[in-house]
Order: C-alpha cells, then sequence, then structure tokens
C-alpha cells in the first residue's frame, strides 16, 4: 500500500516547484538523486553541485516558532562544537500550500549520520574517541548561554503527570543549555558532528544524554552505554526527569496508536525504576 500523502513526508506530495524555487533562490543546482527525505517532519536535504548541502523545511505560518525558526544561524554563537558551517538562508511563502518555506545552505558534514532515522536497531560498536568527542561537545554546548528555550518545565511536568500521575515532584533543579534532539539521525560517525540545530535552547542537565539514551532504549547493550558514558548528568535528578519525561513521550505513543515498538517495553521498565528513585 503506498503512503499516505502528506506535507510530513515530501516524497508523498508533488514538490518540484519548491525545489526550483530553492535552486533560484540559492543559486545552486540540487541532486534530487542523492536528496534525503524525513518521513515525519517534512524536511528534506541535498548535496549542490558546488559541493555544500541545502536543507529545506517547511511551516504553517501559525505555528511559526521565532526560537525554532532561527535556530540554524543562532548556533553560530556557539563555540567547541563541531558542526556543518552555515552559509545562507531564505524564506517564502506559499499561498497554494498555506506554508511558510525555509532554505540553507551549509557545509556538507564530513561522515554519515549514524542511522537515517532517531533509533537504531543494532549497536552502531563506535570507539571511545568518538564518545570522548560526544561528551566534550554536549559539554561545551552545556556551557553556552542562552535566552532560548528548548524544553519548558511546564511541558516536562504535563507530560510526565499525563501517563504517570503527580505522585512525583517534577520541578527540575538544574538547567543547562542542550542541542534538544540528540538522536542517531543526528551524529555522524567515524567523524563526529552534531547536526539539526533548529531547537536548541535552555533544558534539564542532561536532556540531550537523556534524549540518545531514548532513541537506543530498543538496544540494551548500547543504553547501557549511554547510562555509563553519561552518568555524571543522566543520574542527576534532572538527568532522571528528563528520562522519565522522555518515557512517558513513548508510552503517550504507544497509547495513540495501540502498537508495541521495540522501545515500548524497556522504556516502561525505565520508567518504574526512576519513578521509584525520583519519589
Amino acid at each position: 500500500m503506498p503512503p499516505t500523502p502528506t506535507m510530513h513526508d515530501l516524497l508523498t506530495v508533488p514538490h518540484d516547484d519548491v525545489l526550483a524555487e530553492a535552486e533560484k533562490r540559492t543559486g545552486r543546482v540540487l541532486d534530487r538523486d542523492h536528496g534525503h527525505y524525513s518521513r515525519f517532519n517534512g524536511t528534506a536535504g541535498f548535496p549542490t553541485n558546488t559541493g555544500t548541502w541545502v536543507r529545506l523545511a517547511w511551516c504553517r505560518p501559525e505555528q511559526l516558532s521565532s526560537a525554532a525558526w532561527t535556530g540554524i544561524e543562532a548556533s553560530i554563537a556557539i563555540q567547541g562544537v563541531r558542526r556543518p558551517e552555515w552559509y545562507a538562508g531564505s524564506q517564502w511563502y506559499d499561498p497554494g500550500r498555506g506554508v511558510v518555506w525555509r532554505v540553507d545552505e551549509m557545509s556538507c558534514a564530513t561522515a554519515n549520520a549514524v542511522s537515517p532515522v532517531g533509533t537504531v536497531d543494532h549497536n552502531p560498536d563506535l570507539p571511545a574517541s568518538w564518545w570522548a568527542e560526544l561528551s566534550q561537545a554536549l559539554s561545551a554546548l552545556a556551557g553556552h548561554t542562552t535566552d532560548r528555550v528548548c524544553v519548558r518545565q511546564e511541558h516536562l511536568s504535563a507530560r510526565i503527570r499525563d501517563v504517570y500521575g503527580d505522585e512525583i515532584d517534577t520541578t527540575v533543579p538544574e538547567w543547562a543549555c542542550a542541542h534538544g534532539d540528540v538522536g542517531w539521525a543526528n551524529v555522524t560517525a567515524p567523524v563526529f558532528m552534531l547536526l539539526d540545530w533548529e531547537s536548541w535552547g535552555r533544558a534539564p542537565v542532561g536532556y540531550d544524554a537523556a534524549c540518545l539514551w531514548s532513541a537506543s532504549l530498543s538496544v540494551p547493550a548500547l543504553a547501557k552505554r549511554v547510562l555509563t558514558e553519561f552518568a555524571d548528568v543522566l543520574d542527576t535528578r534532572a538527568g532522571r526527569l528528563s528520562r522519565l519525561m522522555l518515557c512517558a513521550n513513548i508510552e503517550r505513543a504507544h497509547r495513540r496508536s495501540g502498537r508495541e515498538t521495540p522501545m515500548t517495553a524497556p522504556a516502561t521498565a525505565a520508567a518504574i525504576e526512576l519513578l521509584r528513585s525520583l519519589a
């Protein structure tokens, strides 16, 4: 059965006119045969004829967030984190589709993402040097001062209460700057880079490591490795609350769809331990 047409998966809807406009605005020719499409958030990326990378994204005007919409260029201020270099961007309104498009040109990543999606189904067996680079990058990022917001206290508390009730105090004691979407699709290997900087900002301490842990739950040895590598933040109260919120997200998805994934049972088991430790 073919996929249901949706703007959240641009491969399912005609968009040649959008790519032509992106080429006009960047002055680059997109290698359409080697484009990378997300199936979930309406983004796409293409190598260009000049060796750069062009990223395409859209948003409904009523849902535009100034923080998320300017995250890529705002990340220039961050030091000590290896990532693609942003060159230029452009935006335009598409009345026919009722969306605002954004196109950004940047340098190409020097290696492929670990996974084409945020999760993995096997252990990528990354070397100690890779984990050390990731740790250094997240530490540098956490030390950056910003007014941007990635995760709000109200959001975290509501997600946890929705699934697990109000038995625990969900007040986050420590906050720091975070990338906000550290999954296996946003880290490269064997050369480390951190990709996709739309939503970075303040979050609970340990949130980035918690995101990677959550994305690893279907591979127990990998999830354990994340816990070991980032025990200094994941074993704090803020880190535990971050993990519990991410477990709640997995359970919410399970309840909505009625389908179990390889992450459902591990998240349920982890939540039981986290609730006990946070009581």
